[in-house]
């Protein structure tokens, strides 16, 4: 019974594999037909795929837009920056001593007063007596030379009765000495009137300019000895600004600095300034340079002026006075030279400028620059008389490389 049924589960396991593999001979044949028709139909829509037509692609010159270089005669602007200052500023000092009796126009300050207005008083009754005791003296003196001058007379007449010539005798008989005496003490009260006169004049101090009081230093009833500070003014007929420039700038604007005066040709200088959200200009003359370098940073001081800088301007009644203190920004125009004037757009990487040649292509070369602001460039010998120069950027560019040429006019030509 044992070994039945072990052999039983054997028998059935062999069956089944000759099973099995009759299925697959049965199926083989298919799959066979199958990959056949597959590369057939993949052979068929290779050898008949739609051919594409060939175009030659071919890349157009990149776009250069160029100015001509044109040599002028040009004043090459100057940039620089300072602040203002009153061109005369001084501090008012009493000259006698005093109660204070009056603030005129010294009351506050910042206040503005004109050229023998009064600006305060001291007390001058000491003063007023002293003048009345000096013209007392100067009457007595008066009166001593007339009696002296009398008695010299009759000296010398006496002399002339008694028979003695006046030529010959003795200063003292003549009374020359009490002449003499009397004639110096008259000068001397003429001296102390003078004086007391002087000194009642100081108690009133006058301006002694158009001016504007930068601050007061004393008040109403306050006693102030001879060398007291009264205040700090200054005058509002010419303000000075100083202008720092290297001496490169120097010699753009053609100042010779052995003579800080001498210019080659007239300076222009135009002086801007912002305040609140509008730029004002004011037109300033060349006063001078100083003496010595700035030993800091190695630039030398110009000193720019403008006259009247309170009065209101006709074309801009809006424009504010160039009070002192106020930042401004300056713009100097000296000698003309023969330059080349070009957009700062010209300007590449390295310093170089871009050209083109006679067979529109690219000519790459390094700008010799005199200066530059804002806007522009000044090229002194690096360019050609119709030399024409890219103004636009150009991708890759390499020496050689054919350029698109398109002329365009600036707005300021």
């Amino acid at each position: 019974m044992t070994s039945n049924s072990q052999i039983t589960p054997q028998k059935e396991v062999t069956e089944k594999n000759a099973a099995m593999d009759v299925a697959s001979k049965k199926q083989w044949p298919v799959v066979v037909t199958i990959l056949a028709i597959a590369f057939f139909i993949a052979f068929l829509l290779t050898a008949f795929k739609p051919q594409a037509d060939k175009k030659t692609l071919q890349s157009a010159p990149p776009l250069a837009e160029y100015i001509v270089a044109t040599s002028q005669a040009t004043s090459v602007p100057v940039i620089s920056q300072g602040s203002v200052k009153a061109k005369t500023e001084i501090k008012l000092v009493a000259e006698v001593s005093g109660r204070i009796t009056q603030m005129a126009k010294l009351k506050f300050n910042g206040g503005f007063f004109k050229k023998g207005e009064l600006l305060l008083s001291i007390d001058d009754t000491d003063y007023r007596l002293a003048m009345s005791r000096a013209k007392a003296q100067l009457a007595a003196a008066k009166q001593q030379l007339i009696k002296v001058e009398i008695e010299a007379g009759q000296a010398k007449y006496d002399l002339q009765q008694i028979g003695r010539d006046p030529s010959k005798s003795s200063a003292y008989a003549l009374r020359k000495p009490q002449l003499a005496e009397a004639q110096a003490s008259l000068q001397a009260a003429q001296a102390d009137v003078e004086i007391a006169r002087l000194q009642m004049q100081r108690t009133r101090v006058i301006a002694p300019f158009d001016g504007r009081v930068i601050s007061k230093q004393v008040d109403i009833g306050q006693y102030v000895s001879a060398g007291t500070l009264l205040a700090d003014i200054y005058s509002t007929q010419t303000v000075s600004v100083r202008l720092p420039l290297s001496l490169q700038q120097i010699e753009l604007l053609g100042i010779k600095l052995r003579d800080n005066q001498t210019l080659t040709e007239p300076l222009k200088i135009n002086l801007f300034a912002n305040y609140g959200a509008k730029k004002y200009q004011w037109n300033a003359v060349f006063s001078h340079t100083e003496g010595e370098l700035d030993a800091r940073n190695r630039l030398v001081y110009l000193v720019a002026e403008v006259n009247e800088p309170y009065a209101k301007d006709e074309q801009n009644i809006n424009r504010p006075p160039l009070t002192p203190g106020m930042f401004v920004k300056a713009q100097l125009f000296g000698v003309k030279k023969n330059l080349i004037k070009l957009p700062r757009s010209v300007l590449h990487y390295n310093s170089s400028v871009w050209l083109i040649d006679e067979q529109d292509k690219l000519r790459i070369v390094s700008a010799d620059v005199l200066t530059k602001d804002r806007k522009f460039i000044y090229l002194k010998s690096s360019l050609q008389q119709g030399d024409r120069v890219v103004l636009n950027a150009i991708d890759f560019p390499v020496n050689g490389m054919l350029l698109s040429p398109s002329k365009i006019k600036l707005k300021d030509e």
